[in-house]
């Protein structure tokens, strides 16, 4: 057998060794496009130049036709919300008010969080927020903008009002 096949079968081994380490699609390309040299240095008498040329113009094609394409099956989507960042838009209703240099409270879930308002701006008590952001653990609202809520959302808030009242009970012995 030639050197070159050889010099082939070792780009080969090297590039999947490259690809296992890195995970990102880095080398494969350059994988299969090694794998036609390897194929015509074992079979026919071809010169190095031509092997060299063969390997780049095959691996340059399948990087630019195939890249876009596995990306897009191997890889998907990230920047799906999760834990807590999955809160961020959602509605609550307050269960204490809250101003610029008091904390209030809100609900999620049988946990209650602490909540500042987003602006200078008071949040009473039983009024639906909107959550802005997470800083540390605590929440940033902002008062919901006024528009017909969704079935989950009345669900919620009906939930949380129910809560309300269970706590004002207890307060109130």
């Amino acid at each position: 057998m030639d050197t070159m096949f050889w010099v082939w079968l070792g780009v080969i081994i090297t590039t999947i060794i490259i690809e296992i380490a890195t995970t990102d699609l880095v080398s494969i390309w350059f994988t299969f496009g090694a794998i036609i040299p390897l194929i015509l240095s074992a079979t026919v008498d071809i010169n190095i130049w031509w092997q060299v040329v063969i390997f780049v113009l095959t691996s340059a094609i399948l990087l630019a036709s195939l890249r876009k394409v596995a990306v897009k099956y191997l890889f998907h989507n990230t920047d799906s919300k999760t834990n807590l960042d999955a809160l961020v838009g959602q509605k609550f209703r307050m269960l204490e008010s809250t101003d610029f240099d008091t904390v209030g409270k809100i609900k999620i879930k049988d946990v209650e969080w602490s909540a500042v308002g987003d602006k200078q701006q008071t949040i009473e008590k039983g009024e639906i927020v909107e959550i802005v952001s997470i800083s540390g653990n605590k929440l940033k609202v902002k008062l919901a903008e006024e528009k017909e809520s969704s079935p989950k959302e009345e669900k919620k808030t009906a939930k949380s009002s129910t809560e309300d009242k269970k706590t004002t009970k207890k307060e109130e012995k």
